[in-house]
C-alpha cells in the first residue's frame, strides 16, 4: 500500500509540473518565492562534493538571467516590509540567499549578483566566521576525498585502525562513505577522529584553504547592499536539541551577525530545515526579541506561519538538465508541482504538510 502512495504522489506531482507556471499560480498563489543556494565554482571543493553537487558558474549565471527574465528579484527589506508593515511587493517576486557563508560568496557569487543587481541574503553559521571552525559534515566530505586518495593496502589498514577505535565492521569502502554519512552533529568528535586517522589537521587545513567568509568580506558585501543572516552558531538541527539550546543557537548567532553589521533586525535560516521545531516556541521567541527577524525554511513553497518563508533548493538537479544549463524554471514547475498534489491530498487526509528534510 505505501509503494502504491508513493507511486500515486510521484506520478501526480510529475503530471502537475507539466503545467505552464502561470497556471500553477494560479492554483497556488504565493506573494514571493524564495531560493537557496550554498557553493557555486568551477573549482574543485572537496569538502562539499561528498555531500551535495555545487552549482557551475555558468549555470548560476544561467539561473540569474532566468530570474531577471522571469520574475522581479526583491531584497529582504522589500520582503519583510511585506510581510510586518503589509507594503506591497511587485508582481512575481521572488528573493535569492544563500546558507553556510562558504568563501565563494564572496570571490564567485558576490560580482554575478553585483553585475546583474540582484538583491541576495546570505545566512552565515557564525562559529565558522574566519574560518575559526568547521561543519561537522564539511569535514565527512573530507574524510571521503581522504579516504578516497589512499591505496587499497592504505585504505585496509586505515578500516582496521578505525574499526578497533571505535568498534565497527567496517570493510568495503561503500560501508566507511555509508557510516560516516550517516554521522550527525553529536558526532562531532567521531568525525574529528576519523578525520585524525587520515592525517586531517584541520585547524591547519582552514588556515591553507580556507572554506568560510571572513569578517572583512562580511563587512565588504554588506557595504554594497547585500543583507547578512544568522544561520545558528554550529549548524544543528534545531529539532534534535533541547529547546534552550535551541533558542541559544538562534539568538547567539542573531546577535554576533547585529554586531558585526549594526542592522537593528537580522534574519534567521534554519540548518536543514525547521521540520520537528514548534511554531508556538518559534512565535514566543520573535516575540521576546525585537533583533530577530523573518525565518527561513527549505520546504519550496509550502505555506508556513507568516513569519517563515520557505524557499527552493536552488542546487538540485532537475530531470534531463545539462551541466551548465539553468536550473530554476525546472525546479519552479517542481515546486508548483509538488505543491498542488500536497493540496489536493491534503484536502482528502485533512494533512498536506509533511516536513522533508534535505
Amino acid at each position: 500500500m505505501d509503494t502504491i502512495k508513493q507511486f500515486l504522489k510521484t506520478f501526480l506531482a510529475s503530471m502537475f509540473t507539466l503545467l505552464p507556471v502561470w497556471v500553477s499560480e494560479k492554483l497556488v498563489r504565493r506573494e514571493v518565492i524564495a531560493f537557496y543556494y550554498h557553493a557555486v565554482s568551477d573549482e574543485p571543493m572537496p569538502h562539499v562534493k561528498h555531500l551535495y553537487p555545487a552549482a557551475t558558474v555558468r549555470r548560476f549565471e544561467n539561473d540569474l538571467r532566468y530570474l531577471k527574465r522571469a520574475f522581479s528579484p526583491v531584497s529582504y527589506a522589500d520582503v519583510h516590509a511585506h510581510i510586518v508593515d503589509g507594503a506591497s511587493l511587485p508582481r512575481r517576486a521572488v528573493h535569492l540567499t544563500f546558507d553556510d557563508g562558504f568563501r565563494e560568496c564572496f570571490s564567485v557569487v558576490r560580482p554575478l549578483l553585483l553585475k546583474y543587481k540582484i538583491p541576495c541574503t546570505f545566512f552565515v553559521t557564525t562559529d565558522w566566521i574566519d574560518n575559526q571552525g568547521i561543519f561537522y559534515r564539511n569535514l565527512v566530505s573530507l574524510c571521503i576525498e581522504g579516504f578516497q586518495e589512499l591505496g587499497q593496502d592504505a585504505r585496509r589498514m586505515y578500516l582496521t585502525s578505525l574499526n578497533h577505535a571505535l568498534d565497527l565492521a567496517l570493510i568495503k569502502a561503500e560501508q566507511y562513505v555509508s557510516w560516516i554519512k550517516s554521522r550527525t552533529h553529536a558526532d562531532g568528535d567521531v568525525i574529528q577522529l576519523a578525520a585524525k586517522m587520515l592525517g586531517i589537521d584541520v585547524s591547519a587545513y582552514l588556515q591553507s584553504n580556507p572554506i568560510y567568509l571572513t569578517r572583512e568580506q562580511i563587512l565588504q558585501m554588506h557595504a554594497e547592499g547585500f543583507t547578512i543572516g544568522a544561520h545558528t552558531r554550529a549548524h544543528p538541527k534545531l529539532s534534535r536539541v533541547p529547546k534552550d539550546v535551541m533558542e541559544a543557537e538562534i539568538l547567539e548567532s542573531v546577535r554576533v551577525v547585529q554586531e558585526l553589521t549594526g542592522d537593528g533586525v537580522v534574519p534567521f535560516s534554519f540548518p536543514f530545515s525547521a521540520g520537528g521545531v514548534e511554531r508556538k516556541e518559534l512565535a514566543e521567541i520573535r516575540k521576546r526579541n525585537d533583533n530577530l527577524g523573518l525565518l527561513f525554511d527549505t520546504m519550496g513553497i509550502q505555506p508556513d506561519e507568516r513569519f517563515i518563508v520557505n524557499r527552493i533548493w536552488g542546487e538540485r538537479a532537475t530531470p534531463r538538465m545539462g551541466k551548465n544549463s539553468a536550473a530554476l524554471p525546472g525546479l519552479v514547475r517542481a515546486a508548483y508541482g509538488t505543491q498542488i498534489m500536497k493540496d489536493i491530498l491534503g484536502r482528502a487526509k485533512g494533512d498536506g504538510n509533511e516536513v522533508e528534510e534535505i
